[in-house]
C-alpha cells in the first residue's frame, strides 16, 4: 500500500491494485487516505455517519482484493500479519450477537463471511448464520501486530474452501452509532506455507499396495520365465557341442 493511484469512477485515490467500495448515505462522508500515526505510515479508513435523512443501516468503507486460483490456494496456506490501530470499541446486540460497528478484516466468498474485528474487548468468536466474527482483543489508540489464519477459521466453522474470496480491510458503523470513526492499518504481510502432499485414505493406500504387489508378482514371473528359457537354450547348445 505504498503506492496510490486515482480511481476516476469514484473520484478518490486508492492503494495500487486495491479496489475501494463505499456504502454511504447522502449525508455521510466516507474516505480512505494515507496517514502517519506514531511515526508509522499507514492507511486510514474513516466513516462520518449522519442519521439526518439517511435510510442506510450501515455506512462502511471496504478496501479489497479479489483472489482465486493459485493466489487463493496460497492465502489458505498463509499466516497473515498486519499492524492495526483501532480507536473505538466493538459494539453488538447482546441478544442476537449482531454487530453494530466494525474495524478489521473481512473475508467474503459470496456465501460465507468472516470478520476479524480488532477492538479493546475480550477475545471471543460469534458464529452467526453464514457469518463468523472473530473478535481479537487489541488495545485502542496504539499499534499492535495481529495474525490472521483464514483456513483454520473455515475449518472451525465447518465451511468448505471456496473457489474465490474477497480479502477486505473494513471499517463501518450502523445507524445506532452515528459520528466520526477512524482506524489505521499498516505493515500487511503474508507468510505462505509450503505445499502439503495430500494424504491417502486407508482404501486408497490398500489399493496402491495391491497394485504394487501385483506388479512385483508379474515382474517376478517374467524373470523366472526368462531364466527358464535361457537355461533351456544353453542346454541345447551344450548338447549340440557334445554330439
Amino acid at each position: 500500500m505504498k503506492f496510490w493511484t486515482v480511481d476516476p469512477t469514484k473520484n478518490i485515490t486508492t492503494p495500487y491494485l486495491w479496489t475501494v467500495d463505499l456504502i454511504e448515505g447522502a449525508t455521510d462522508n466516507v474516505t480512505i487516505y494515507q496517514s502517519t500515526i506514531d511515526n508509522r505510515p499507514s492507511i486510514a479508513l474513516r466513516v462520518q455517519r449522519s442519521n439526518s435523512n439517511n435510510s442506510q443501516i450501515w455506512t462502511t468503507v471496504h478496501v479489497r482484493q479479489d483472489l482465486r486460483g493459485q493466489g487463493l490456494d496460497a492465502l489458505f496456506r498463509s499466516k497473515i500479519t498486519l499492524d492495526v490501530y483501532p480507536t473505538f470499541p466493538y459494539w453488538y446486540n447482546p441478544s442476537s450477537k449482531n454487530p453494530e460497528n466494525t474495524f478489521g478484516v473481512e473475508i467474503n466468498d459470496g456465501k460465507n463471511l468472516i470478520w476479524y474485528v480488532f477492538a479493546d474487548e475480550p477475545s471471543q468468536v460469534f458464529q452467526l448464520s453464514h457469518h463468523r466474527i472473530v473478535l481479537t482483543q487489541t488495545p485502542l489508540n496504539t499499534w499492535s501486530m495481529r495474525e490472521i489464519d483464514i483456513a483454520s477459521q473455515y475449518q472451525a466453522a465447518g465451511w468448505q474452501e471456496p473457489d474465490s474470496i474477497s480479502f477486505t480491510l473494513i471499517l463501518g458503523t450502523t445507524w445506532l452509532h452515528p459520528g466520526n470513526w477512524v482506524g489505521y492499518i499498516s505493515g500487511l504481510s503474508v507468510n505462505v506455507g509450503p505445499l502439503q502432499t495430500q494424504s491417502l485414505s486407508s482404501t486408497q493406500t490398500l489399493s496402491v499396495l495391491v497394485i504394487d504387489a501385483a506388479a512385483i508378482s508379474l515382474l517376478a514371473a517374467i524373470m523366472v520365465s526368462f531364466q527358464k528359457r535361457k537355461a533351456k537354450r544353453r542346454f541345447r547348445e551344450l548338447r549340440n557341442e557334445v554330439g
